[in-house]
This record gives C-alpha cells, structure tokens and sequence, in this order.
C-alpha cells in the first residue's frame, strides 16, 4: 500500500489529524519508519502553517517522514535529504503555485472535504521520491 492509498482510505479522518500529522503518521506507518506514537506528537505544531498560514503542513509532515527515513543520525551528514526535500517541495509548488497554507487553503480547500485533494496530490508526490530514492533509504 502506498501513502496515497492509505490517506485515500480515510486515515486520519476520525482521529481528526492535521495535514503534517497526516503525513507523517501515514508515512510512518506505510514505511515502517519506526516512530513511536508518543514521537509523532512532533507534527502536532506544523498543521496550518505553523499556525500562521506559511509553509504547509503537508510539506512539513512529509519532510519529516523523509529525514526519518533517509538521515542516519544528523542533517548535516550528507545532502541527499535536501536534494529530496527540494524535489519534494518544488514537484508540489509546480502543480499547486504555492507552498503557503494560506494561499493553498484558499484556492484547494473544501468546504466538506477540506484539505484533502493537496494532501493526496502531496502523498503521490512523497511515495514516487520514496521509490525513486529507496535504495538510500537508512531506515
């Protein structure tokens, strides 16, 4: 199963996730990242911007989910996870014309589905860099 295909499903729907929580437990638990529950609780503070409507949370969540999987103990080890994270974040700002929540929000969300067409477009995103890159994968 992909992430797409687990957030299709409704993960996160009933537990009433936010965007990066979505992302970053959904990855977790399709990667098999290994993050504790209580660890996860990190992406709780990255939904809606940061609260203040920048950088999505989507992305944030995802970029998370990538260090877990591709840094082995400290971001300065290498530059794959920044060559990632660029790929990541530049794939979804062509398709989207923003990386902003605030912009996002008001031209993707909807009323009765609210983020989700950003979340599944961003978790297509997320597993095609996962196939591209596993060979890398430290986890």
């Amino acid at each position: 199963m992909t992430l797409y295909e687990y957030l299709y499903s409704g993960f996160g729907k009933a537990e009433d996730l936010n965007c990066a929580e979505k992302m970053l437990y959904g990855a977790n638990k399709v990667y098999e990242l290994g993050i504790n529950r209580n660890d996860l609780k990190l992406a709780a503070g990255f939904g809606g911007g940061m609260a203040v409507g920048i950088t999505c949370g989507i992305l944030t969540g995802g970029i998370m989910a990538f260090a877990k999987a591709f840094i082995e103990d400290r971001g300065h080890e290498g530059t794959l996870l920044k060559e990632i994270e660029a790929e990541y974040i530049n794939k979804f700002n062509e398709k989207m014309n923003s990386i902003n929540c605030d912009y996002l929000v008001e031209h993707y969300r909807d009323e009765e589905k609210g983020c989700d067409y950003l979340i599944f477009e961003a978790a297509k995103i997320f597993d095609e860099l996962m196939e591209k890159y596993k060979d890398y994968r430290k986890i």
